[in-house]
Order: structure tokens, then C-alpha cells, then sequence
């Protein structure tokens, strides 16, 4: 009876590992945003390196007010999976007639968002990434910028107006502007014409925009949608050999980020099921 039962429970729990599979080839995976998106190659990166396809929904020049003309067409009625917003750039170019006030950004955004999750769409904002003034300003008037402290400080402006709504809407953000600043040396060769990213760039773009993406499923490891003990459950028997979860699977299962499936990740799991401690 007992060998009969555990035939039966490890029926359940292999069926628990198979959903991924299916919905990562079934994912439509939608990037939204301006000519750094329209580029298309920060998406490219992601996708050989873990095998996503992401439908390129960008175009140049785009402002949040532009952009919110197409969106129905090239994001809703494509009924995504997940989108990535990266907009906010083009909305601050105050010397120009595109220009987008704060406020208006602000509130263009959280529309995004709000019907990207009415459409049953999960959501990650990518933060705009810093600009280098002496580029910037060979293409644009100096003295609007000036109450700002130059380009870059109008652009901090908005990607903190960006970071804000996206945790008012509790939301993933992958914080482009924090991480390129953050780096030993500088971000400046990183952005040769002062906006867009060098090829190295847009590979760190990659790595931070995959980030955030990978957090969507952290601690859910049968990818139902919901942490539970299922999820501990499989951990600790990957952790006693008696499993074997996929690669995207262990990449969920890392709820610590140390590049391990180890006892300390089903112990996170759990306690956030006993509501002790809260993945991020």
C-alpha cells in the first residue's frame, strides 16, 4: 500500500515539473518600448542565451504619449504573457515638442500596467537609463536642461517617477538607471552617443532586464502561478537527488541567488508559506 501511495504522489509531483515546458514555448513574451528596444538586440541577448522569444514591440523615438496610440495594437490584441515596458527617455526631452510632462509619464505608465493586468499579463518596467550629458547636448539645446543640472538630471527625474509607479502598482521592475550608475569606472563608454547603449551595454541590459525576469517565477517551481508547498516540497527532493528539476526550474528554485539548489532555499520557500519571511 505505502509503495502503491508513493507511486501516486510521485505521479503528482512529476506532473508538477511538466507545466513549464509547455508554457515556456507557449509564453508570448512582449518587449514595449522606445529605439533601445527597437534595437532589438538587449531582447536578442536573452534570447540565446536562455532560448525566450520576445516579440519586438519598440519603435524609435517613442514617447509614452506616442507609444500609448499603438498600444492595443501592438501589445493588448497580441494577448501577452508578459510585457516589458521601457519608455521614459524620449517623454523627458523638454527642448523638443514630444516633451511629456511628469505628471502625464506618470499617469501613462500605470495605464500600461493597469491593462496589461486587466488583460491577465504580468508586467516588468524596465527604469530608463542614464544619459551622457556632452553626447546628449551635440543634439539638443542646452539652456532647458539647466534648472536640471543637465540631461541626465531630467532623466533621473523620470526614471525615479518610473521606479515609484512601478512599486505603487507592485510591479517587477528591472532598474536600468540604479545598476548602470552603480558601476565601478562609470556608465559612460557604456553609451556611445550618449543614449544608446554600446553592444557591451546592451549585453548588461540583457543580464538586468533577465533578471527581473526570472523573479516573476522565484520560489514557484512547478510554475502554477503560486508558492506553495509543492514547491518547497520539490526543493527538498532536489536537494535529496529524487528529483531532478529543469534549468529554468532551478533558476526559480534559487530563492537566495546563490547559484545553488540547496537547503537554505527550501527553508525560504517554506517560511514564506508559514508566511515567516516574503520572497522577493
Amino acid at each position: 500500500m505505502k509503495k502503491l501511495l508513493y507511486f501516486f504522489v510521485s505521479l503528482v509531483m512529476i506532473a508538477s515539473i511538466l507545466p513549464f515546458s509547455a508554457l515556456a514555448d507557449d509564453l508570448t513574451v512582449i518587449a514595449f518600448g522606445d529605439s533601445i528596444t527597437a534595437a532589438d538586440k538587449w531582447q536578442k541577448h536573452i534570447e540565446a542565451e536562455y532560448g525566450i522569444d520576445i516579440i519586438n514591440a519598440g519603435v524609435g523615438g517613442d514617447t509614452t504619449n506616442s507609444a500609448k496610440a499603438r498600444f492595443k495594437k501592438d501589445v493588448l490584441n497580441k494577448k501577452p504573457d508578459i510585457v516589458f515596458i521601457s519608455l521614459g527617455i524620449n517623454d523627458c526631452a523638454i527642448d523638443m515638442s514630444r516633451y511629456v510632462d511628469l505628471e502625464t509619464y506618470k499617469a501613462n505608465m500605470a495605464y500600461f500596467i493597469d491593462e496589461c493586468e486587466k488583460a491577465g499579463a504580468k508586467v516588468i518596467v524596465n527604469i530608463p537609463t542614464p544619459v551622457v550629458d556632452e553626447q546628449y547636448l551635440t543634439r539638443h539645446k542646452k539652456e532647458p536642461f539647466e534648472p536640471y543640472g543637465g540631461p541626465n538630471g531630467i532623466v533621473t527625474v523620470y526614471a525615479d517617477a518610473c521606479r515609484e509607479v512601478a512599486i505603487e502598482k507592485g510591479v517587477v521592475f528591472a532598474d536600468m538607471n540604479a545598476y548602470f550608475k552603480s558601476l565601478d569606472g562609470g556608465y559612460v563608454k557604456y553609451f556611445p552617443d550618449g543614449v544608446h547603449p554600446s553592444d557591451t551595454g546592451y549585453k548588461m541590459y540583457a543580464s538586468v532586464a533577465m533578471e527581473a525576469y526570472q523573479s516573476l517565477w522565484r520560489g514557484d517551481v512547478n510554475f502554477d502561478g503560486t508558492i506553495d508547498k509543492f514547491d518547497y516540497i520539490l526543493v527538498k527532493r532536489s536537494c535529496m537527488k529524487t528529483v531532478t528539476l529543469g534549468e529554468k526550474q532551478l533558476l526559480s528554485a534559487d530563492v537566495n541567488k546563490n547559484g545553488e539548489n540547496d537547503t537554505y532555499d527550501y527553508i525560504l520557500i517554506k517560511r514564506h508559506c508559514m508566511k515567516t519571511f516574503v520572497i522577493l
